[in-house]
Parts: C-alpha cells; sequence; structure tokens
C-alpha cells in the first residue's frame, strides 16, 4: 500500500467521526444484548454494516458543509477545509460507504438493513441538509439518527422492533439535544459565523443553560424506564449516573459560560456510554 493511500485513508478515517462512531456501535450492542440472546453472523453484519454506514454519512455531512466548517474554528482543520478530500469525492465516497454498509446490513435482515439506512438518511437529509442550516430544532430531530443504531442491533437479533427497543431508542434521542447543545453553548461564536442558527446561538446563555437542564431533565425519565427490561443493577447504575450528570448540569445554570457548557458537554458522552455498556454486561451475564 502506498503512502498516498495511508494518507488518504487517514483523512477519511478523520472525517468519519470515530468518536461518534465508537458510541453508535455501543448503542446498536446494547440493543443487540438486550434481546437476551447473541448470534455471531447477525452481530458482525450490523457492527460492520453500521460503521461503514456511520462513517460515510458523516464524511457526507462534511462534503456538503465545506463552506460552514471554513468559517468555524473548531472545524476549519479538517480535510475537508484543507483541501485534501473534495466536496465531490466525500460525498461519493461517503454514499458509497452508506450504501455498502446498508447492503451488509442484509446479512442479519432486511430491518436491520432498513434501520442502518434510516440512520444515515435521517443523518444526511433530515439533520444535515434540511434542517441544520434552517431550525434550531435540527439536532431534536436529528437525535433520530442515533436511535437507529440501538434499533439496528435490536433488529439484527431478533428481527423485531418492540418496546423495549423502542424505550433505548428514545433514550437516545431524549439525551442527544442536551449533549449538542452543551457544545454549540461553547461554540457559540462559531456557530454563528456560519450561520448555523443551534439554539444556543438564538438565545443569551442563561435561557440556553435552561434549555439543555430541561432536557436533561426529560431524558432521566426515558434512561430509567428501560430497567424493567434490564434489571435493578441497570437501574442504580442509571440513578448515580443521572445524579452526576445534573450536577454539572446545575453548575451550567449557575454559571452559563462556555467553560462550563464545555464541561456539561464532556460529561454527558461518558454518561451515555455507561449506561450502554452497563446494558451490555447485564444482559451478556445473563446470557452466560
Amino acid at each position: 500500500m502506498s503512502t498516498s493511500i495511508q494518507t488518504r485513508l487517514i483523512y477519511y478515517a478523520k472525517l468519519s467521526k470515530p468518536r461518534i462512531i465508537w458510541l453508535l456501535d455501543l448503542a446498536a450492542l446494547a440493543g443487540a444484548f438486550l434481546v437476551g440472546k447473541i448470534s455471531v453472523l447477525p452481530l458482525i453484519a450490523v457492527l460492520l454494516g453500521g460503521t461503514l454506514a456511520s462513517g460515510g454519512s458523516m464524511i457526507v455531512n462534511e462534503g456538503v458543509e465545506i463552506d460552514k466548517d471554513k468559517v468555524m474554528k473548531r472545524t476549519s482543520k479538517r480535510p475537508t477545509v484543507m483541501g485534501y478530500i473534495s466536496k465531490k469525492e466525500a460525498i461519493t465516497v461517503g454514499a458509497a460507504l452508506l450504501a455498502i454498509g446498508t447492503a451488509i446490513g442484509l446479512f442479519a435482515n432486511p430491518l436491520t438493513s432498513f434501520f442502518i439506512l434510516l440512520g444515515g438518511l435521517i443523518y444526511i437529509f433530515v439533520y444535515t441538509v434540511w434542517l441544520k442550516p434552517r431550525s434550531p430544532l435540527n439536532i431534536v430531530i436529528g437525535g433520530f439518527a442515533g436511535s437507529a443504531a440501538a434499533w439496528a442491533g435490536y433488529a439484527a437479533m431478533s428481527d423485531n422492533f418492540t418496546l423495549s427497543s423502542l424505550l433505548l431508542g428514545m433514550l437516545i434521542f431524549m439525551w442527544t439535544p442536551g449533549h449538542f447543545w452543551s457544545l454549540a453553548l461553547r461554540y457559540k461564536d462559531d456557530y454563528d459565523k456560519a450561520g448555523i442558527p443551534m439554539l444556543p446561538v438564538l438565545l443569551p446563555e442563561r435561557d440556553a443553560a435552561r434549555y439543555i437542564a430541561i432536557s436533561n431533565a426529560l431524558m432521566i425519565p426515558f434512561a430509567l424506564s428501560i430497567f424493567p427490561f434490564v434489571g435493578i443493577p441497570y437501574a442504580i447504575v442509571t440513578t448515580i449516573m443521572s445524579a452526576i450528570l445534573f450536577y454539572f448540569t446545575i453548575r451550567l445554570l449557575r454559571n452559563p459560560t462556555g467553560k462550563e457548557a464545555w464541561t456539561s458537554f464532556k460529561v454527558s458522552a461518558p454518561y451515555l456510554a455507561i449506561l450502554l455498556i452497563t446494558v451490555i454486561i447485564i444482559k451478556f451475564f445473563a446470557i452466560i
């Protein structure tokens, strides 16, 4: 493999936002283990297909948003902005990865493939193209892209969509606004320069912090609603983690600065990850 190909793969790896993909893969794993049985081939199919489709969707996103990324300090060094990957190439390669990932999902079953594709289409067309440049509800509706990962994982093991999988997906949906509004509050000036109407851009910092607090508060009942399908240990972990999350939410309410918003953002990602890992561990030991 030549150095140029290696370098190009590195560029695409960066564009695929691996820090988001690993959380989506955790959601798919949690959905799979929530069923209470594991089949190896469908599990490989949903993880591999979901990873490729998610990465492809992210790459398309950054191809579409080159002009906006140029004016944002946080995104100004992306390979697309630097000219290493063109807009056309990013969209073409990203779309191809989404298609390949969707096809791989068929090795599990058509419902899995459908949810993999649904997540990608929501992220690209509903979030990136339609809502993100137009509405402060962008990240709210766009949160369903993350829900689809959990639904795909559940479908891979069961070829079904049930109340438990719905609730797991709704946890991710409800978690998304508070998480990304914290990021947007931290980089409020960036989003303002790019003309992206994220909620914290349109509101004073204190009001934005209130919406983050409301979002987090509304999310916690959904987090707890899964415990009948997992068990008391999950409820205990969720209660502890929710108390920690809300401690930092209150700190942000009292001091709605970019620094506190960044802390809130950094806490909320491990919050969701720990809940998903808890589901996986509890159900794993139940299976064996």
